[in-house]
């Protein structure tokens, strides 16, 4: 009996493994096939062109009256100035005052539009770091290979990269297929007022892009496990949602000296532990399904044949990837204790206490849902809850399958060699999810290979990487 038992156990295993390795061997590579194509030169006039652009201080502020919008005004009549055909042959209507919005058309005017997003503001330099900047942060100065600045990375080197294809698209005497619309938000960094307005003016005008193509994922040879040192271009497509709630406690405060056997802070301070202790459970979106879908095929046997049988190994996927705050926020939706208001006084026990709480949800997961959660959580009457500001729920998830996904990836791949690239989900927000209603195909890259400095010190983009990201748009309006 105990011979067939263990015959009967070596037998279900070894079809366990068949199976693993079966669907390990059997997962196909999902990469388009493209070959490399040397880029064009880098003009010195275009490395002047954005040296320029980034000493205008175009900053957004959260407190909207800060911004100098003299500033704006001056880089747009630098723009008119550096790009002259293209304030010629596209026509300009200015959203908001500010946000610029080029019509290109095309041969065939009633076909899909393709809408290229970027951004011209800026986040501001903290005033304590200025100093600890190796360059000045507006001073455009190239060093070490490197063009040095505010926007260099985020997102004013996408503005002229754009510019720049299109100027030479037309010296050229290009006629794009399909009409083309250049969309340059003046406030992304500020909630992408500008932004939203164009996309609900589109809207309104029953313009259905073919796609849409905004910054977000990036180039890295760092940040997947199991491929460092090859690079990965992270296309987004979908984008995590923005809920930012506020718990208030209101209980007898009084003198320090003779404290309550509980107080306010204490209350809150019990709730905001809840939270950090019991969080949204992990799980897979489909753009992560996607991400690994793509990247699988790529990689090392052993990440490989986790990736192919997420049935069997998805706990250690999901304990791998949680380990790591970056692998962690693609597979949760996040809590994030951030403001922390109490008391006048030192001898005064404050009656009133209260915490803001920002999550970052993944798709499928609503701001309705994260109350519920926080209630369940914290299950205590005195906390009281609410959605502070307006929350900007997640994403719809794009499609790596649809043909315009497949041409980002052609391109991007024809100017780096040895490039994978895979679906992503971005953590951050952009101004394209405002797009999302127009149209499914929304997606996020930018050829920059794991940007330094972005919105922190020393921000700055390598000379290659500008070179590639003004290929990058040529071709692909070409295409």
């Amino acid at each position: 009996m105990l011979k067939r038992l263990l015959l009967a156990l070596l037998i279900l295993v070894l079809l366990l493994v068949a199976v693993i390795l079966f669907n390990t061997f059997r997962m196909p590579s999902q990469q388009v096939t493209t070959a490399y194509q040397a880029p064009l030169p880098l003009a010195d006039s275009s490395i002047s062109h954005l040296q320029r652009a980034i000493r205008y201080r175009t900053v957004s502020f959260d407190d909207s009256t800060k911004r100098d919008t003299s500033q704006f005004s001056q880089f747009q009549r630098y723009l008119r100035q550096t790009y002259p055909l293209v304030h010629q042959r596209l026509q300009l209507q200015r959203i908001n005052r500010y946000t610029l919005l080029y019509r290109w058309a095309g041969k065939d005017n009633a076909a899909n539009p393709v809408v290229l997003l970027a951004h011209q503001d800026v986040v501001p330099v903290e005033a304590s770091t200025a100093a600890q900047w190796q360059a000045d942060p507006f001073s455009g100065t190239i060093k070490n290979g490197y063009i040095w600045g505010r926007g260099t990375v985020d997102d004013k080197i996408s503005v002229i990269a754009i510019l720049e294809a299109t100027e030479r698209l037309l010296q050229d005497g290009f006629v794009p297929p399909q009409p083309i619309l250049l969309v340059f938000g003046h406030d992304e960094e500020a909630g992408g007022r500008g932004a939203a307005t164009v996309a609900k003016l589109l809207q309104q005008q029953g313009v259905k892009p073919a796609f849409v193509l905004d910054e977000g994922g990036i180039i890295t040879k760092e940040k997947i496990p199991g491929l460092k040192n090859k690079p990965v271009a992270l296309i987004g497509t979908a984008e995590k949602g923005y809920v930012t709630v506020k718990l208030a406690v209101n209980i007898t405060g009084g003198h320090s000296s003779m404290p309550a056997r509980e107080t306010a802070i204490d209350v809150l301070a019990r709730a905001v532990t809840k939270l950090r202790e019991n969080q949204f459970e992990p799980q897979f979106s489909q753009a992560v399904l996607d991400f690994m879908q793509h990247l699988g095929p790529e990689m090392p046997f052993v990440q490989r044949l986790a990736f192919a049988n997420r049935w069997l190994f998805a706990p250690l996927i999901k304990k791998t990837y949680t380990a790591s705050p970056a692998g962690n926020a693609i597979l949760r939706t996040t809590t994030a204790p951030t403001i922390i208001t109490a008391g006048v006084k030192e001898n005064v026990v404050p009656s009133a206490a209260s915490a803001i709480i920002n999550f970052r949800t993944l798709p499928g997961i609503t701001s309705t849902q994260v109350l519920d959660h926080i209630k369940q959580v914290v299950n205590d009457p005195r906390i009281k809850t609410g959605i502070s500001g307006i929350p900007n729920e997640a994403t719809p998830v794009s499609s790596a399958d649809h043909a315009a996904y497949r041409k980002i990836a052609a391109t991007a791949k024809s100017l780096v060699p040895g490039l994978i690239t895979a679906p992503y989900l971005m953590v951050g927000a952009s101004d394209a999810r405002s797009f999302t209603k127009l149209t499914p195909q929304v997606y996020r890259l930018y050829l920059l290979v794991d940007p330094i400095g972005f919105h922190g010190i020393d921000e700055r983009a390598s000379l290659p990487d500008y070179r590639n990201m003004i290929n990058f748009y040529y071709r692909l309006l070409r295409a």
